[in-house]
């Protein structure tokens, strides 16, 4: 039982008081998903949730790509949808890979991903930025469109970072306090 002066768990005042040392913050919390070493966990997990989400929509409703592109005929849009299922496909089974790449603890395996995937989207933005200002009416450049390309960006920066400015370290080591 606890008395008044009673400082921490057992016993007196030199003992260390338990509810004031430095905690790192709790897996629940903002904090815990955006320190250092849980950073490249986040940025896998946000984009793997967002690879399976448009990945599985995509593919079910492959009508839905002519909010990104323009199409004229009956036969565009066929091939639209064709071509949006079989990249639909492609994102959804790379939001697989990189879920599953969360739980691999070997730094240079998750750095050459890391790579890849800055090469990915920063050509993808650059391509889509090209055809934006060609401006010949193939991609859509409303708020969809707009919201592609800002997606793009994003990943491109996200990615970015880690290639450029992250320390090795940041790659060792990485785990999640989740069990897949």
């Amino acid at each position: 039982m606890m008395h008044s002066g009673h400082m921490g768990y057992g016993g007196g005042g030199n003992q260390m008081n338990y509810n004031n040392r430095a905690r790192s913050p709790a897996p629940s919390s903002l904090a815990y998903y955006i320190q250092p070493k849980q950073r490249l966990n986040t940025l896998f997990a946000i984009h793997a949730i967002c690879s399976l989400a448009i990945g599985i929509i995509g593919y079910i409703i492959p009508g839905l790509a002519t909010l990104f592109f323009s199409t004229e005929s009956e036969r565009e849009f066929g091939v639209a949808r064709a071509i949006s299922r079989l990249y639909c496909s492609l994102i959804l089974a790379q939001g697989i890979m990189i879920w599953t790449a969360r739980r691999i603890n070997e730094g240079e395996i998750k750095r050459a991903f890391v790579r890849a995937y800055f090469i990915c989207f920063l050509l993808s933005t650059i391509a889509l930025l090209v055809e934006h200002t060609n401006n010949q009416g193939v991609v859509s450049g409303k708020l969809f469109g707009i919201l592609k390309i800002m997606a793009l960006v994003c990943l491109t920066v996200g990615y970015g970072w880690f290639t450029f400015f992250q320390p090795p370290a940041v790659f060792m080591g990485l785990q999640s306090h989740h069990n897949y």
